[in-house]
């Protein structure tokens, strides 16, 4: 069905048709028929070469997606109306060659019309634009899901050139910073923020635009109505096609909340500790008032430095505390005596006696009553016994004849 021309030029005419990579091919749309039509189009749709013009129209128009077939009647018309040689463009999808469906993007001309001026004979040209589609439509989808992320994520997105103006920031940014919407477009930051944070800002553009590397950080930026905010944030340099040097990219999440809150847990967690640490104490340095006048503080482990210390801060808060006369300091608990010890435990009777009490030590083993002997401690003044049974007999004794009850 290749067109047919007399004479050298009507001959180069026909070459040139036939062998065109676009597809081409000339519609009787009056009688329902293929002209004409060029190896692409063979090709393209599987035709055969030898195919009747009237079987070649049905061939057509069966290949057409049935969608587009309702459209391109309707834009048809727009066709028919159209001026001889203006070009009318569509595009539509038709199962080609192998049972393929492809997109077609075609350009038809009005050759001749009949007496009544409608059209008769339309040149159409097709090109292949599947690929170029699917790229559109992934392009597209792409665009839809950035848009998406861009709208709805709860962060900051933006991005400045190389002379600081925003070229994009996301809405949450426009949010933050009181500007309308698209309204970055072309500011520098000194429009909007103070200028200490100006420098601290830029100098964070310019550490990313030198050594080309992403950089993680905090930051604090100040909200026009809310104070300062604390954000984690990241810069980092975006390249590509058309993308001009030094342009700088950044994303920001308000972390304000989690640290406020995180401080407050570990305000929380201090509090409970030093809690904890008061229970401790007291547990670690018991105090029993068993009669009026007369306490006993069992000392239970080893003794550091720092519990000797509170051992005898509480057994003197305790004598005051209870108006005691006799403190009975019970060491059956206490593993071993050294001189540290012994130490502290002369040190707790001499500060009881200033207070006008008298400190009764039990609980002496034979082993720690020799280490007491080899260490040479001085124990006058301080009674003792071998254990707390006896330490507690013999403080009642003593406050019975001073006229206890």
């Amino acid at each position: 069905m290749a067109a047919r021309a007399t004479g050298p030029e009507g001959a180069l005419v026909e070459r040139i048709f036939e062998l065109a990579p676009s597809i081409l091919c000339v519609l009787d749309v009056r009688d329902k028929r293929v002209v004409a039509c060029n190896r692409a189009f063979v090709r393209a749709l599987g035709f055969g070469d030898k195919e009747a013009p009237e079987r070649a129209w049905e061939t057509l128009v069966s290949r057409v997606h049935p969608e587009d077939l309702d459209a391109s009647a309707v834009r048809a018309e727009q066709l028919w109306a159209s001026q001889d040689g203006e070009p009318f463009e569509v595009a539509l999808r038709a199962l080609c060659a192998g049972g393929v469906e492809r997109v077609l993007a075609l350009r038809c001309v009005v050759l001749t019309r009949g007496d009544d001026g409608a059209a008769h004979q339309v040149l159409v040209s097709a090109e292949d634009v599947t690929e170029q589609r699917r790229r559109e439509v992934e392009l597209q989808k792409s665009e839809a899901l950035f848009q998406a992320f861009l709208e709805y994520m709860p962060g900051m997105m933006f991005a400045k050139d190389a002379d600081s103006r925003y070229v994009f920031a996301n809405a949450q940014f426009e949010r933050f910073m009181g500007i309308t919407p698209h309204g970055c477009a072309g500011m520098r930051d000194d429009d909007m923020l103070p200028e200490d944070i100006v420098a601290q800002v830029r100098a964070a553009d310019d550490e990313v635009r030198n050594t080309g590397v992403a950089t993680v950080f905090e930051e604090s930026v100040p909200h026009p109505t809310e104070g300062m905010k604390l954000f984690h944030s990241v810069k980092f340099p975006v390249r590509g096609p058309g993308i001009p040097e030094g342009t700088v990219g950044g994303a920001a999440i308000d972390i304000t909340a989690i640290k406020r809150a995180e401080a407050e847990r570990q305000e929380a967690q201090l509090a409970v500790i030093a809690a904890q640490q008061a229970t401790i104490r007291e547990l670690a340095t018991p105090l029993l008032p068993i009669a009026d006048g007369v306490i006993v503080m069992p000392i239970i482990g080893t003794l550091d430095p720092e519990r000797a210390s509170r051992i005898i801060e509480a057994l003197l808060a305790a004598v005051g505390a209870h108006q005691a006369a006799i403190a009975i300091i019970d060491i059956t608990g206490v593993r071993s005596v050294d001189a540290h010890v012994a130490g502290v435990l002369l040190q707790a009777a001499r500060a009881v006696r200033l207070l006008g009490a008298r400190v009764v030590l039990t609980g002496i083993q034979p082993a720690i009553a020799q280490t007491l002997v080899e260490l040479g401690v001085e124990w006058h003044g301080l009674v003792t016994e071998a254990t707390l049974r006896g330490g507690i007999e013999h403080a009642l004794r003593t406050r019975k004849r001073r006229g206890g009850s």
